[in-house]
């Protein structure tokens, strides 16, 4: 059966989704299944991906003709909302009618690729400064939107801890802090910027990921890159005012749960006990 899957919403959501695409092609009874969706780097060579049919608006669109059915399931339009202690993943396995698997996305080509890959700017991606010694990675902001509203938002980690805390780590381990960021979010001191020039550059952020010390970061893309690494060592922040880890995050990462209407404010030197248990 040629079915086609439409995959709406962020980055990171569509990252977690392609840990369902083995199951759905056992279910089809094929070895590839085609995919609608706003992020076509992710899938237009997937080894798992016979089409990816780019998501314009909605109109009709005549090619989508030969598939013989066109499956969209939304969790945050479905009884997921109610379920607070449902997966995404399995409100999405349930739907399709298939086994419920671990989160774990699935790339192609596999992470492994992206080991040997030099860690340099080039006409996807840039570095604000060389990269001298060894480092970790950071994003802490992701709500704040990509056209410039400079507000941090209840998923955000306060920006004064992130300075604390990136200082605590230079002086304990003399790593340097690579910040996963959008130009107008904040940049803490004595960090270099990772930013993508195009939509697809953010897959460079994979071989930082693989040679990267540890992780720290929130809900948001970099936590699903993470998630493709196997071992990764990772610390997650979360705002349970706004989602938990249980619905869906991954649970062999280390995952800090706060509650508060504002942003993110678990105290720097709790974020920094996690990252000498995982660096143990």
């Amino acid at each position: 059966m040629k079915n086609l899957y439409v995959v709406m919403g962020g980055l990171g959501k569509a990252l977690l989704w392609t840990s369902l695409i083995p199951s759905l092609c056992k279910k089809d009874g094929i070895d590839k299944i085609s995919v609608m969706s706003p992020w076509p780097f992710l899938f237009e060579k997937h080894n798992l991906i016979e089409n990816h049919e780019p998501l314009l608006d909605f109109r009709y669109f005549p090619q989508l003709e030969i598939y013989d059915k066109i499956i969209y399931h939304e969790p945050y339009l479905s009884d997921y909302l109610k379920e607070k202690d449902q997966h995404m993943l399995d409100n999405w396995a349930d739907a399709y009618g298939i086994e419920r698997v671990p989160p774990r996305p699935i790339l192609n080509p596999p992470v492994g690729v992206y080991s040997g890959l030099k860690i340099t700017g080039n006409e996807s991606f840039e570095l604000s400064e060389r990269l001298e010694t060894p480092y970790y990675i950071i994003q802490f902001t992701g709500g704040m939107g990509r056209q410039g509203e400079n507000q941090l938002c209840p998923r955000d980690y306060r920006p004064d801890l992130v300075e604390r805390l990136n200082n605590k780590i230079k002086n304990e381990f003399n790593l340097d802090c690579v910040c996963f960021r959008y130009e107008h979010e904040p940049r803490p001191s004595g960090t270099i910027t990772f930013r993508s020039k195009i939509e697809s550059g953010v897959l460079a952020i994979l071989p930082l990921v693989v040679k990267a010390k540890f992780v720290i970061c929130i809900d948001s893309a970099l936590m699903h890159f993470a998630a493709c690494v196997k071992d990764k060592p990772t610390v997650v922040l979360w705002n349970t005012n706004q989602t938990t880890p249980n619905r869906i995050g991954y649970r062999f990462q280390k995952n800090i749960l706060c509650d508060t209407e504002l942003c993110i404010d678990t105290p720097a030197n709790e974020v920094f006990d996690k990252i000498l248990e995982i660096m143990k």
